[in-house]
Parts: C-alpha cells; structure tokens; sequence
C-alpha cells in the first residue's frame, strides 16, 4: 500500500469530465511526475491529492485510510501544493514564507528558524527582507517552495514547478526537488509538459491525456517509447549525436552542457552525463529570424535555408548552419521574414529545448 493511493477517480465539472478513472499508487520517497498536455486533467488530479477538491466519485486513501468529509483536513495538513503562477502577499519574503507557520500558531523563535531552513534550501538566504511581489518569476516560484517546506509536509505537490523559466532558476528548482527528496525522502508529486524533465527527475511517470491515465511506468521506458512512436510517425528531427562537456565545474547532477555536434558547430544544453551523447532539438523550439535576436536563448547560429517544406498548417524550414536543422514555423512566419531558398537567417533555440539522453 503507498502512502497515497486512488481509487478509480471521477472528477467532473458541471457537464464537463475532467478526470475518468484515475487509479494510482504512490510510494513513500518517491518522485512520480504526471505528463500531459495543457488541460489534460494534470492540475486538477493535483488539486484532489492535496485535498483542495472533492472527486465526484471514487477514493482517495492516505496511509491506508479513505479521505472522507470528516478527515479531509487530514490530508490538507499533510499535503502542500504549490502551484505554476503562486500567489503572493504584498509583504516581505520572510512574512510569505513564515504565514502557514503563525496560522498553525507555532512561536516565533520556531518560525524564524524554519523559515531561514528553507529559505537557504532554496537559495533565497539573504532575501527575508525583500517584497516577494518584485522579485522574479523563478525566485517568485522558490518562495513558494519555501512556504510549503516550512509545514513539512509528507507529500509535495507541484504543479508545473519550471514552466517558463531560464535555465539557470529551473536548475535550481530541480536540484532543491533532488535533495528533499534524497535528504529528506520526502514524497514528491509533480506535473509536467516535458517528458525529458520527467526522465531526469522522477522514479516513475504517469502519462494522462483527455483526462484519463494511458500509461505508468519508468520516465526512461516511456520516454524510449515516446521517440519510437515519434520516429515511426516521421516526426523526429533534429537528433545529432555530440560530444558533451560540463560548463561548470563541479554540477551536482544536472547542469549546463557545451556540445560539438560538428568541428564548427557547438550548442549549449542541460544535461546529467557528459561525453557523447544523443540530442534532438524539438523543431518547435527553434525560432528563425533574419536578425541575431537579443534573448535569454543560448543558442544563435546563422546559416543558410536550404529546404522548406508546407506540412499541414505549419512549414518546416531546414536551415545549414554546419550541420542541418529543422523549424516548425506558421505560414504567417515565413510570409513575414521573408524565406527563400539560400536565404541567410539565424536559428535561436533555448538551451533548457534541447534534450540530451
């Protein structure tokens, strides 16, 4: 038995299914990311597991024990969810954190023990004066983090933890989610777009879609599969096999990666292993433009248009920058910059799109 167990659950809204049978088992210390698109059912499962809603039919169990209307706090008192845009009160880093803890009226010499525990957890030591409202996206997400920590909570749920963040705070995010893990043996429940993430994260990965469970099972199996179904369909492009060396030097297990794909063309990457490697480059992650663009993107590299071909709605652009890749782009897109055949462009692509396995 895990600690947090469902039991064929519904969740609807209005005449609107959310969630069909959603079983699973969760172990204590265990990762478990849930992979799906946007509005597949990922957040609102969170939701349920946190006790933050009712599922319309079915059984959640925690340690064994049905959640019922009566023993609902329960689960709300060992769960923490902290969510893709958290919110924030207009005070200080140190008043956001230490709420949950004053709530639940612990002392202060507690809290202010607590509170600068995970603030250091997270990298936010120093930052208990600070507006939480002023600072930035990731920083913002760390705080929210932290606030849950600080109720030590049997079960972490995150939803979408590094959605549209750099690199460099994604980073982040993911080490402090390994060392709760590994220091703490905490459980941790996360949702996810990327499976690649899944992959380097998790222990195991339930894929969801159109709200019900597809598959379960290890990130690195479905991933495997995923690129088989990928490949089978003709939709795989961009993979390279290079040779990886570590940017900085000593990463704990997943940092930033330069990688020669050939003897003139070197990208940047996240990664866990150095050495040769396998990289594909999603064509939807590459932006083609006629200009170098100033972004956080650290990849640029300017080469010649070489093939465009229409398919479906879209266009793939093929681009030689010494080595070929491929763009998705609209049709929009390309009437706009304007491509033709030997056309000189520049390709920019982030380093967190690349995947390396």
């Amino acid at each position: 038995m895990g600690i947090i167990n469902t039991q064929d659950i519904h969740m609807s809204f209005e005449d609107s299914d959310a969630l069909c049978g959603i079983t699973l088992e969760i172990s204590s210390g265990e990762v478990f990311s849930i992979i799906g698109p946007n509005g597949s059912g990922k957040t609102t499962l969170l939701k349920l597991l946190g006790g933050l809603l009712k599922p319309t039919s079915g059984r959640i169990m925690l340690h064994g024990e049905a959640i019922t209307d009566e023993n609902r706090e329960t689960l709300r008192r060992k769960t923490t969810v902290v969510f893709q845009q958290p919110m924030h009160f207009g005070t200080s880093v140190f008043k956001n954190v230490a709420y949950g803890l004053r709530i639940r009226k612990v002392n202060e010499d507690t809290i202010s023990k607590q509170v600068d525990d995970a603030l250091t957890l997270v990298g936010l030591e120093g930052f208990d004066d600070r507006q939480a409202r002023k600072l930035s996206g990731g920083e913002q997400r760390r705080v929210a983090i932290a606030r849950a920590l600080v109720l030590n909570p049997e079960i972490l749920l995150l939803d979408e933890p590094t959605a549209d963040l750099d690199v460099d705070s994604t980073r982040v995010i993911e080490n402090v989610l390994k060392t709760l893990n590994k220091e703490r043996e905490m459980t941790i429940v996360y949702s996810t777009h990327n499976m690649f993430q899944a992959e380097a994260l998790a222990d195991r990965t339930a894929v969801i879609e159109s709200g019900k469970i597809q598959m379960i099972g290890r990130p690195s199996s479905i991933l495997g599969l995923e690129l088989e179904r990928l490949h089978n369909n003709g939709q795989v492009l961009n993979t390279f096999i290079g040779q990886a060396t570590w940017r900085d030097d000593h990463p704990i297990w997943r940092g930033l990666l330069d990688i020669q794909l050939t003897d003139k063309v070197t990208i940047e990457a996240v990664g866990t292993q150095d050495g040769e490697v396998n990289v594909w480059i999603p064509p939807q992650d590459v932006i083609v433009s006629n200009e170098a663009i100033l972004s956080s993107a650290r990849n640029s590299l300017r080469g010649k248009v070489v093939r465009i071909d229409d398919v479906d709605s879209t266009t793939l652009l093929t681009v030689d920058i010494g080595t070929e890749i491929t763009a998705q782009i609209t049709r929009r897109s390309l009437r706009e910059i304007q491509v033709e055949i030997g056309k000189a462009v520049y390709v920019t692509f982030k380093a967190s799109s690349v995947v390396v396995y």
